[in-house]
């Protein structure tokens, strides 16, 4: 075999493996695409990895043909035949395709850029830029020259853009893709040298020679690092949704949550939330007293008013019992109109008296207009017991509201004219 046809043979081997890895990456896009579908800067890259097959492709029917025994090859029109026009025109339109969607792809990903006025103006460009490269001819060779400075231009514009991505959008995946971008740049400056686009006089043999004869080989590792490097920037994207996903879903949980343990109505802690011993930790570590409150004028106010007006009667009432309760009691609404305050630390001494004069200090609740702008004043019964560890805390509530109980039975028995709580 001459070195010519040896030459011909490992530039044909390094071109079938691209060909198999660009269609392997074609198939991986369209796979990940089905998991990425508002994605379409993700989508534009896979239609690149397409179009680049299809110029593959084409380069390699195009050496196959010029691999043939002389004679056939003169019967069928001689090496710049119009076959092989037409399939260099494809590969070099192919590549060039191939160079627009990466550029329109990474614009899209970093600046949100409108690729289809983009691709609409490229593409026929594209034809005509393929159509001088293979009328100038030069084959292969005129083919590369032809391709170098779209080439460098298409990746040095890509790996800025990534490149240039602020810290709070950057990660390894558009870092490596960016320099592999960058990388691609350099390259296709040294084959535009090798090939005789610039001012150099190569070497037959050495380096440029060799880059000649081995650069699908190169284009092939550079290839699949692009490839692995976008995947991984689908891969971080896909991450930081499941991020955003996981932050929402644990707000919406501790909203969910919330609604379950706290009362709509009056903000209190609920009854589930004492039975789950939501804000209890500091009140089993210690001594404390239980106050059982019941709200004595609610059932009335409902009669008169309707249930609205019970209903801002017992936010109101909530409200001022918060204001007045130190920030480590805990304030609960046991159900209905009964309240279970929980006072850490606190002896029961006097505590009922205390609470009862604070209530009774409190200022009425004043109606709306609708109702005459009338005042309804706070009127309760209570009951305090105290503990001394946290096992005790179930008993001594239940005693906390027989307490209260038995003083609103007190209550009644002892109303009189003077002392009923009524609408000033």
């Amino acid at each position: 075999m001459s070195v010519a046809n040896s030459h011909s043979l490992i530039q044909l081997i390094g071109l079938w493996t691209q060909l198999g890895a660009t269609a392997l990456l074609v198939g991986l896009f369209v796979v990940m695409r089905r998991y990425s579908p508002r994605r379409t800067y993700f989508s534009t890259w896979g239609e690149a990895w397409g179009a680049l097959c299809a110029a593959v492709g084409a380069i390699v029917v195009e050496t196959l043909y010029q691999m043939a025994p002389p004679a056939l090859i003169a019967e069928t029109g001689g090496a710049d035949s119009p076959v092989i026009r037409s399939l260099l025109a494809l590969s070099v339109f192919g590549r060039l395709l191939f160079l627009a969607l990466l550029v329109a792809g990474t614009a899209m990903y970093t600046r949100g850029f409108n690729h289809q006025r983009f691709f609409r103006i490229v593409s026929p460009l594209a034809a005509l830029w393929a159509a001088f490269a293979v009328a100038g001819g030069g084959g292969t060779a005129g083919a590369m020259r032809w391709l170098a400075l779209p080439a460098v231009i298409a990746y040095s514009a890509c790996g800025w853009y990534l490149l240039t991505l602020p810290s709070s959008r950057s990660g390894l995946g558009t870092r490596m893709t960016g320099a592999v971008f960058v990388a691609h740049a350099m390259l296709w400056i040294a084959y535009a040298g090798a090939y005789g686009a610039l001012p150099l006089r190569p070497s037959p043999h050495g380096f440029w020679s060799d880059l000649t004869t081995y650069h699908g080989y190169v284009d092939l590792l550079a290839l699949m690092l692009l490839g692995f490097g976008m995947m991984i920037i689908q891969l971080e994207d896909a991450r930081r949704e499941v991020d955003d996903a996981r932050a929402e879903l644990s707000v919406t949980n501790d909203r969910l949550r919330r609604m379950a343990l706290y009362d709509t109505l009056t903000g209190c802690l609920n009854r589930r939330a004492y039975d789950e011993g939501i804000g209890l930790e500091f009140a089993k570590s210690t001594f404390g007293t239980v106050v059982m409150l019941d709200m004595d004028n609610l059932k009335w106010v409902n009669d008169r008013y309707g249930h609205a007006v019970g209903d801002e009667l017992l936010a109101y009432f909530a409200s001022v019992l918060r204001e007045q309760i130190r920030p480590l009691d805990r304030l609960y609404r046991w159900g209905g109109d009964e309240f279970l305050l929980i006072m850490p630390g606190a002896k029961v001494d006097g505590v009922a008296a205390r609470l009862s004069a604070l209530i009774e200090a409190a200022a009425p609740l004043t109606l709306s207009e609708a109702h005459g702008g009338e005042k309804v004043p706070l009127a309760l019964s209570l009951g305090a017991e105290s503990y001394s560890r946290a096992d005790q805390l179930p008993a001594t509530i239940e005693r906390a509201d027989a307490t209260m109980y038995a003083d609103k039975r007190h209550r009644k028995r002892t109303m009189t004219p003077a002392n009923v709580p009524t609408i000033r």
